[in-house]
């Protein structure tokens, strides 16, 4: 008998620290988590060793497991390698893949003895999590993305491994949804931007869904009861029929309903139609603003939770912005966050000392980003945010340390 596990779909961020309480939800499912990193996505990379050292590295720092990796680099790969890969697939039960390439996956993956045993492991209640290039294999259609948006291929999918397609789902998955490194060109919808995506989409057939995962997210699936939610910072975007439904962190759906959409031909409310239309960033929904806006409602409200979680939002849209090198959406996640934190002092019941230690943690976390990334003002502005809510930064030679004062 078949009993699924969770189906997790990531549009990006899968080893970053400000994630952590999302993978720690989802091995929450398993009272002995037993991690595995499947690498073949990035097998052609020369620097694989350090991407499953540090994988290894992210398991050990945020949760104290071990981290087995099933080392399948390639169709090159040595019996002794794939005997080795099906041994840690087989006695693992959270699957983790992320970066790397798509295509190069497909190659690796499909028709694999290994990706099988994945799916059989998955099958029997192992936890499937995909993130950024694996997540774009996961749908029965896959953009190849390098070939398109680097070596300049007309805008075509490839044959995916359809894996949603086992759930009853037609659909065609695209991490990085909202992706904005470009400087004066469109990146969203995985780098594709508009002009592309609306070309992709017009090659689906009538029935698939595009199922869009912004980036620091992730959409649960629980096939066993045939709902799902979303976890992180951003939105899950399904596409039908040329119109949007747009599911917020902490939003509830259903399997049923999504695949209603393969089949329906009424369109939905076009949520994000004005967004997909435009030919470039300016347009898009201004997701700090909106973050901020929440938090200031929260506030004035003195709704001290839900302020709470709009700025852990706004924190993770920083970490993100640092890591991904776009230095002006940090800038601005971070001055939000420098004014608002005084006003959460305000608001703190009086039962709770601290406002969370994780929120701490993100806070000095991105502190020190800001610090390395020589954004000194901002970093300092957010040190006198923290003052003004009763904590006194330090900095010391193993990193900065907290006190609460008085």
């Amino acid at each position: 008998m078949t009993s699924y596990g969770e189906l997790v779909i990531m549009g990006s961020g899968e080893m970053a620290d400000s994630m952590a309480e999302v993978h720690r939800a989802l091995l929450a499912t398993h009272p002995d988590p037993r991690p595995v990193f499947l690498n073949s996505p990035a097998g052609f990379e020369l620097n694989l060793d350090g991407i499953n050292r540090k994988a290894a590295a992210y398991f050990e720092r945020n949760f104290g497991l071990k981290l087995s990796v099933a080392d399948l680099p390639g169709p090159q790969a040595t019996p002794a390698q794939i005997a080795a890969a099906l041994t840690a697939i087989r006695a693992g039960n959270y699957l983790f893949a992320g970066p790397g390439s798509p295509t190069y996956a497909l190659r690796v993956w499909r028709n694999s003895p290994v990706f099988a045993a994945v799916l059989e492991r998955w099958r029997e209640g192992a936890t499937l999590l995909f993130s950024s290039a694996a997540a774009l294999t996961l749908g029965a259609h896959t953009i190849p993305v390098y070939e398109i948006y680097k070596v300049g291929s007309d805008a075509h999918w490839l044959s995916g491994l359809d894996v949603l397609g086992e759930l009853g789902l037609q659909a065609a998955v695209v991490p990085h949804w909202n992706n904005r490194s470009g400087d004066q060109h469109d990146t969203r919808f995985c780098f594709m931007g508009a002009p592309r995506l609306r070309q992709l989409e017009s090659q689906l057939p009538p029935e698939a869904l595009l199922l869009g995962v912004d980036e620091y997210t992730a959409v649960r699936i629980r096939p066993t009861s045939g709902s799902g939610d979303v976890l992180g910072v951003g939105t899950v975007t399904v596409h039908a029929h040329g119109a949007a439904h747009v599911f917020a962190r902490g939003e509830a759906f259903t399997l049923g309903a999504w695949r209603a959409l393969n089949t329906s031909t009424s369109a939905m409310p076009e949520i994000e139609s004005e967004a997909v239309e435009s030919e470039g960033p300016s347009s898009s929904p201004d997701d700090i603003g909106l973050m901020r806006e929440r938090a200031e409602r929260a506030l004035s409200a003195g709704a001290y939770s839900e302020a709470v979680e709009s700025l852990v939002g706004l924190s993770l849209v920083c970490q993100a912005g640092l890591e991904q090198g776009v230095l002006d959406r940090a800038d601005r996640a971070a001055q939000a966050l420098a004014t608002l934190l005084p006003r959460l002092a305000q608001v703190q019941p009086a039962a709770v000392e601290d406002p969370t230690p994780a929120l701490m943690d993100l806070m000095l976390k991105m502190r020190a980003q800001l610090r390395a990334a020589k954004q000194w003002g901002v970093a300092d502005e957010l040190r006198d945010g923290l003052t003004a809510l009763g904590y006194r930064i330090s900095d010391t030679p193993d990193g900065a340390i907290w006190q609460r004062i008085g």
